[in-house]
């Protein structure tokens, strides 16, 4: 038992209620699901606000679900329901998100109220409700954290619209009369736990002492199915994610660049198109719709991927090169990285070509150091302590 567990008065652990809030997307509720588990099979009452679309996945984690309406895209979504590239685009739709389920979650837990809350960097309505509840709110963050001169290093441009909308932020916030700011709500938590490991975030050592860097939370997601390797093969795992990946073009180039090579190719498809939309496939290579992508990783000995921030995590957790084909958001950011740390290639999406994926594939597959600096980022990955630590850190908080 943690040092840090809460005891009652004959010193045996209270059972806490812990409460999850996070985006409804996959790369915001996948992170926190270890967490979940851990602190379940510690005996606390965890519950989920989400909507009906991720219930089965945090209540296969061990949560009960509290539902909501979103206004999220669904999980099935279309890409061009997704926002495009423009940074204000995209915040409006969490902003947006906050406004319409603040007031639902408010009143889903008004008479059960949590001891503590964790949230995504996407759950807005967390550390709002936590200032006005007197709850502590500890965000989860599964990608690149602020540090001193962020701002700066990202070039941020300060356009009209941006501006306009940083103001209605902080009017949305301070509209909730809370000791708050819309920075400590977006930007800077008070406390965090960071799902990757320090020498991999930017700039690591201009962290603040309120981060920890307790490294990628890995549970199993079983509703997509089982997955054994053919053979004796080695096996490259192809996946663009679950957005942006209505792609059908790539995929057939991913079959031409593989095919007949010596390797067992898993192509992981997503649900906009038809695996026959890819024609005739060589014998080598298999398409599906979804895989169980931390198996298929677990026997990997390459990962084209498209560099989302648990996808790339997953793979350095068990090791696996990357090949780096990045289509939005953070997803260029983490392939520089990937790039730039030696744990694999960054191949942009416009010089995807099948001569230049096969040489791709055999660099990253034998070249030692690759092998090298993976092996130490597991073993950093390791040291962070993952969900266990993590847990320990929630557990400090309750009374």
């Amino acid at each position: 038992m943690s040092q840090n567990v809460s005891l009652t008065n004959n010193g045996e652990q209270r059972r806490a209620h812990i409460a999850f809030m996070a985006a409804p997307a996959h790369g915001h509720v996948n992170p926190s699901l270890a967490l979940v588990r851990e602190l379940t099979e510690r005996g606390h009452r965890v519950t989920f606000a989400i909507n009906a679309d991720f219930a089965p996945h945090v209540e296969a984690a061990g949560a009960t679900a509290v539902l909501y309406e979103s206004t999220f895209p669904a999980i099935d979504a279309a890409d061009d329901e997704w926002p495009d590239d423009d940074p204000v685009a995209g915040m409006r739709l969490f902003l947006d998100e906050c406004k319409h389920t603040l007031p639902q979650i408010e009143a889903a837990y008004a008479d059960d109220r949590p001891d503590v809350m964790v949230y995504d960097i996407g759950g807005f309505p967390a550390p709002l409700l936590g200032a006005r509840w007197g709850v502590p709110a500890i965000q989860l963050s599964s990608t690149h954290v602020a540090y001193e001169g962020f701002e700066e290093d990202m070039g941020f441009e300060s356009t009209p619209e941006m501006r306009a909308f940083d103001q209605e932020f902080e009017d949305f916030v301070a509209a909730q009369d809370v000791d708050l700011t819309a920075t400590d709500v977006r930007q800077r938590p008070k406390r965090c736990l960071v799902a990757l490991t320090r020498s991999f975030q930017l700039r690591g050592e201009r962290v603040g002492d309120n981060y920890t860097f307790v490294g990628p939370s890995i549970v199993s997601r079983d509703m997509h199915g089982e997955w054994t390797p053919a053979g004796d093969r080695p096996v490259v795992l192809v996946s663009l994610g679950s957005a942006y990946n209505n792609q059908p073009a790539f995929y057939r180039t991913v079959a031409e660049a593989f095919g007949g090579l010596e390797w067992q190719v898993v192509m992981s498809i997503g649900r906009f198109f038809d695996a026959s939309e890819l024609g005739e496939l060589p014998p080598n290579v298999e398409a599906h719709q979804w895989v169980p992508q931390l198996e298929v990783l677990s026997h990997a000995s390459a990962f084209v991927t498209h560099a989302g921030m648990g996808s790339t995590m997953e793979g350095l957790y068990y090791g696996v090169p990357l090949i780096a084909v990045p289509q939005a958001v953070e997803q260029p950011l983490n392939a520089a990285r990937i790039a730039e740390l030696g744990l694999g290639e960054h191949l942009p999406m416009d010089e995807v070509t099948p001569e230049a994926l096969r040489a791709a594939l055999s660099r990253v597959s034998s070249d030692p150091r690759v092998a090298e600096r993976l092996a130490a980022m597991r073993k950093e990955i390791e040291q962070a302590g993952g969900p266990c630590r993590a847990a320990d850190i929630v557990e400090s908080y309750l009374d």
